[in-house]
């Protein structure tokens, strides 16, 4: 089953099964979640004609619920008289109750007996006065757009829909402000239309009693046969049906901003989780701030400043729980004093800066390594290569990794498995950063400070070769992202006019230190595969592959010297 959404004039409310998630915006406008277990069990769903009015009375019951919870959270805030206020509630809405009575209910009977006559055509005056209720039906709905709380309240109303369909992605969607057909204040502006239009056309007149009972059952029947109608526009692939409930989502959807869309992101993805998490605890009232909202709002603050690495957002979160990105959707609650931090860290993200920079380090194939601006950090795609330098790997083989930098790769394959390994790079600042590395992930590797094979004793050889060297062209240093270009360092990106000379330079030498037999395995950048193959068999090597990345891009080229 799905997650179904209510609007409230102050948040959302989403309900899957027995369980609901209260998502609301409060007086001094922070965010408040609620999740429990609900006695308003939806449970007809697939049931034809049911759900209608399952789908009905549940919306007027989340409406009900929020405002009494509402009220309760904003009188710990409010200043003013509660008495006061609750009687000048009641009397504006028995006002409303009245006016909208005469309205619809006298005024357009009025009219149609002025129009036809008492000895006219009772179907005819009944469609008369019918039309007119029509009129003044769409007038008060419209004028309900002059108060502020009901623009907000459809504008939650519109947050609904968006989130339901889009979920994170509502970005690069449409944003109008018109509804979906099984929209649900949509849904309850068409069953008002609908059933006030019917019940005037049949025009019952008997005694009150059964007035009311007849009435009252082609109301729930108008309710069930509705929601079947608008969900067959809703799921037809024909958009000009689904324009054909224009007129009533005009009445009650606005385009929400921000606020609304993470208040109704955060309800979804509290409830997504409780699903996923059996054991995942009901969020009450308290001083913490729910997960779901931290997440929600550092996950829209990155993809406004279009980063849209979804990991950015869990990174953060985790360095400052002091978690682990596998356990951080665990977490419940976060404190005040969590969330600045996490909020601060976000606004250094957005203005540029890599996480790693921000936290002064990363993890790496399991490990964790320290990472700063005389390195380059490691990335992911990088792992293709430790793997398949490992498959290849045996006890006592003899590893040289080229660049090391942080050692993020020399450092992996000690760890994995019983190679010796040595590490060159021409940067004694990177040296520093690799060589505390290896402390602390206690492994012992040799470090030099060599340009390439510069100072390494020349009779010593190795089993395989290991090098994820510069390789971005150096015309194209200016135009990589902002956060590449400022945090790591030119000497680890700049590979020379065509982005191969390292690997030119490392394939000649290369020679010289490897085994017969020996293996050289090199990271490359997108679409340097072929040229890099070419490099390798011009200098004598043989049986060359190349292995692709997560993203199918040839990432890693290896060769045999024979």
């Amino acid at each position: 089953m799905k997650n179904i959404f209510f609007p409230t004039a102050n948040g959302v409310m989403c309900q899957k099964e027995d369980v609901s998630v209260l998502s609301l915006v409060k007086c001094d406008g922070g965010k408040k979640l609620i999740s429990q277990k609900t006695k308003n069990k939806i449970i007809f769903w697939h049931f034809p004609f049911v759900r209608g009015l399952q789908f009905y009375f549940c919306g007027l019951y989340a409406l009900l619920k929020t405002l009494f919870v509402a009220e309760k959270i904003c009188d710990k805030q409010r200043t003013s008289n509660k008495k006061l206020d609750a009687a000048l509630y009641i009397l504006s809405s028995v006002i409303g109750i009245i006016v909208a009575a005469i309205l619809i209910g006298l005024v357009p009977g009025k009219l149609g007996y002025l129009i036809v006559g008492k000895t006219g055509s009772t179907f005819l005056r009944n469609f008369i006065i019918a039309f007119f209720k029509m009129i003044v039906l769409a007038l008060l709905f419209a004028s309900l757009k002059l108060f502020p709380v009901m623009r907000e309240f459809f504008r939650f109303n519109r947050a609904c829909d968006i989130v339901s369909i889009y979920g994170e992605n509502w970005r690069s969607k449409t944003k109008n402000g018109l509804c979906e057909p099984l929209n649900f204040l949509n849904f309850f502006v068409f069953i008002s239309f609908l059933s006030i239009f019917v019940i005037t056309l049949i025009g019952i007149s008997v005694n009150f009693i059964l007035n009311l009972f007849f009435n009252v059952a082609i109301f729930l029947l108008c309710i069930m046969l509705g929601y079947e109608l608008l969900n067959l526009i809703d799921k037809s692939k024909l958009s000009h049906l689904k324009s054909l409930c224009f007129v009533t989502a005009s009445f009650v959807c606005l385009t929400p901003s921000i606020t609304h869309i993470e208040v109704a992101l955060s309800a979804q993805m509290e409830m997504n989780l409780m699903t996923t998490q059996t054991d995942r605890t009901f969020i009450t009232e308290g001083n913490n701030i729910p997960f779901s909202v931290v997440y929600t709002e550092v996950r829209n603050k990155l993809l406004s400043a279009k980063i849209t690495d979804k990991s950015d957002a869990d990174w953060i979160i985790a360095t400052v729980l002091g978690k682990n990105r596998a356990e951080v959707k665990l977490v419940e609650y976060v404190s005040e004093k969590e969330y600045k931090e996490i909020l601060k860290a976000t606004k250094r993200r957005m203005n540029g800066e890599s996480v790693d920079n921000i936290f002064g380090f990363t993890e790496f194939y399991g490990l964790r390594f320290d990472v700063n601006k005389n390195v380059l950090t490691p990335r992911m795609d990088t792992e293709i290569l430790v793997e398949h330098v490992i498959n290849s790997t045996y006890p006592k083989a003899r590893v040289l990794d080229i660049g090391t930098g942080s050692g993020a790769i020399a450092i992996a394959v000690a760890k994995k498995t019983k190679a010796l390994v040595t590490a060159v790079d021409i940067s004694k600042s990177a040296l520093i950063t690799a060589q505390n590395n290896a402390k602390k992930n206690d492994v012992k590797i040799e470090f030099v400070n060599s340009n390439l094979f510069e100072n390494l004793k020349r009779k010593k050889k190795f089993d395989i070769i290991v090098s994820n060297p510069p390789y971005i062209p150096s015309a194209e240093i200016e135009k990589l992202d902002a956060n590449v270009r400022q945090c790591d360092p030119k000497l680890a990106l700049d590979g020379g006019e065509d982005g191969l000379d390292f690997y030119r330079a490392i394939s000649k030498g290369a020679k010289e230190h490897l085994c017969k037999g020996g293996l050289i395995f090199y990271e490359v950048g997108k679409g340097q595969a072929p040229a890099v193959k070419k490099i390798l068999k011009d200098n004598g090597f043989t049986e060359i592959k190349v292995f692709k990345d997560y993203n199918k891009i040839e990432r890693v080229v290896c060769g045999k010297y024979v």
